[in-house]
């Protein structure tokens, strides 16, 4: 089972999500630390992190900076990462999909874009 884990990322939904669902299922507790724009700005964290970037997570003494890598860490804690590699191999396969229409509607919501008429 997981150690003390602790999400610090900005106070929006974003790329923590999925990791939030995914530790309520499993009926896990986890500590918050909200990053501001303000503090964010300032430098220091950003320098910190290993790719200049959050979201951050921890997990008693282990450290990690992508995301899909804290879902991936979680189902293998928790048994949720199929029951061979087969299994993993189309977990990952799904999970990089969902990253991929994240990313399109990112684009399409956040981004400018030349409407075709």
């Amino acid at each position: 089972m997981p150690g003390t884990v602790t999400i610090t990322y900005f106070p929006v939904r974003g790329r923590c999500e999925a990791v939030r669902m995914l530790l309520a299922d499993q009926g896990q507790e986890w500590k918050e630390d909200v990053v501001t724009m303000d503090l964010w700005q300032k430098g220091e964290l950003k320098k910190s992190c290993l790719f200049g970037q959050l979201p951050k997570f921890q997990d008693g003494d282990l450290t990690l900076y992508q995301s899909n890598a804290f879902l991936r860490h979680l189902a293998r804690t928790y048994g949720l990462y199929g029951k061979d590699q087969r299994e993993a191999a189309l977990l990952d396969m799904v999970n990089d999909g969902v990253e991929d229409l994240r990313l399109k509607y990112i684009q399409l919501i956040y981004q400018n874009y030349v409407s075709q008429g």
